[in-house]
């Protein structure tokens, strides 16, 4: 079973070349699951019928692999496990003067884009966090963190901006399964502040993303919150200004930060070890389409920022990985050192037990012989009784056999060999 990654040009070439059980096969997968990883990279396969029409003789076309774009996956390992690195178009700014390329057909202002249609039923079937911000429980959705009474708003807002996106050509959509980017955490406090505890708002499982040509830029709406003071009424935290008369307000009143109705929205690059990032805050009120208009401008300027990030970026990554090697191999010479020199010692130390042994025995072998010769000088009458202790001696010592021990011994190459096999 081949486990080595597989770029999209190899398996166009596999997929063409024979038929998707037997390709599927060679990866220990089955033909719809290599169907599936065909589309996450784009690469076409032959129809049904493909086969059987070559193999009775006509000529049917092969279907030339596509470019790649941004949010396909560019190549694929059957352990799951992919370098994001490998994953990714090297971003190139988009030209500052050159006048965007409008849609043919420009979206309106009425329609609801893909991302947004659906949106606040998924919204609102989740729960809250402490301190009343949505947490949906499916993952996939658009990168929005508001609150219940804020949501209507914070959903308009967002399908205003990614429809202007659109009529830019510029693709607003969830990142794609191969999970090549990285998303900053949210903090809805628009000054930042320190670490709190229990606050954890939701965090999609892709990051919503505009593509600026082949410049990825992650988009997040948020609601920014502010510190008030709050009163803890039937297990909810509640501003003590919209407290009833009925309730009594508490001496002490403890602060929270809580939805504040006011929105900003945040870019980021989404690329790998790089930090670019720019929010805007949204006044109420504001003419949405000159706000994401505005936007738009910023982020293809932007874009070259991006771009010399991830070079940057890729540069360090590519030489943390050499360092990485040149470590490892490091080490593997080392192990390899002390595994040789373990088995010289094992080895010599048993040769050491072996001539040991063998002059052992040769003395025990040189003893009996002398005393045989001995015995043979004797009187008559005492041979037949000394031969008879001589057998008894000689069954009682145990002379080592230095040919079975010779046998037994393993030269440091052998046991270094043994040492080497992979458990």
């Amino acid at each position: 079973m081949n486990t080595s990654d597989v770029t999209r040009e190899e398996l166009h070439q596999e997929v063409w070349g024979a038929p998707m059980t037997k390709v599927a096969k060679k990866y220990g997968v089955s033909s719809s699951y290599l169907a599936r990883v065909c589309t996450q990279l784009n690469v076409p396969r032959p129809e049904r019928g493909y086969w059987s029409k070559l193999a009775a003789g006509h000529k049917v076309a092969v279907v030339p692999l596509p470019e790649a774009k941004p949010e396909h996956s560019f190549s694929w390992c059957r352990s799951g496990i992919v370098d994001p690195t490998k994953n990714v178009i090297p971003p190139k700014p988009l030209p500052t003067r050159k006048r965007t390329s409008h849609r043919k057909k420009p979206v309106t202002k009425d329609e609801t884009h893909s991302l947004i249609r659906g949106a606040r039923e998924l919204f609102l079937k989740g729960r809250a966090t402490e301190n009343g911000y949505l947490k949906p429980h499916k993952w996939n959705l658009v990168d929005v963190i508001t609150s219940r009474e804020g949501l209507d708003t914070a959903l308009r807002m967002a399908n205003a901006i990614f429809l202007e996106f659109e009529n830019r050509s510029w693709m607003v959509k969830l990142e794609a399964f191969n999970k090549q980017f990285q998303r900053p955490e949210v903090d809805d406090r628009p000054a930042g502040g320190n670490t709190r505890y229990g606050v954890r708002h939701w965090s999609p499982g892709r990051s919503t993303l505009v593509y600026l040509g082949t410049v990825a830029i992650g988009l997040t709406l948020i609601e920014d919150s502010e510190e008030v003071e709050v009163a803890y009424v039937n297990g909810k935290y509640v501003p003590t200004t919209r407290l009833k008369k009925s309730h009594s307000v508490p001496r002490w009143p403890t602060k929270r930060d809580l939805p504040s109705g006011r929105f900003r929205l945040r870019a980021y690059s989404p690329y790998i070890r790089t930090q670019w990032q720019r929010e805007w805050s949204i006044r109420e009120g504001r003419d949405l389409t000159k706000f994401a208009q505005e936007v738009a401008r910023e982020l293809r300027k932007a874009t070259s920022d991006i771009a010399e990030e991830f070079a940057v970026a890729t540069e360090q990554i590519r030489k943390d990985k050499q360092a990485w090697a040149e470590q490892r191999e490091k080490w593997r010479i080392e192990e390899d050192n002390k595994l040789r020199r373990e088995a010289m010692t094992k080895s010599t130390e048993s040769l050491e037990g072996m001539i040991s042994d063998w002059g052992r025995a040769k003395t025990i072998h040189q003893f009996f012989d002398e005393l045989e010769d001995a015995i043979a000088l004797s009187p008559e009458e005492d041979k037949a009784l000394l031969y008879d202790r001589l057998r008894s001696a000689r069954g009682l010592t145990r002379i080592p056999n230095v040919l079975e021990v010779l046998k037994a011994w393993k030269t440091p190459k052998e046991i270094y060999n043994e040492k080497k096999k992979p458990s």
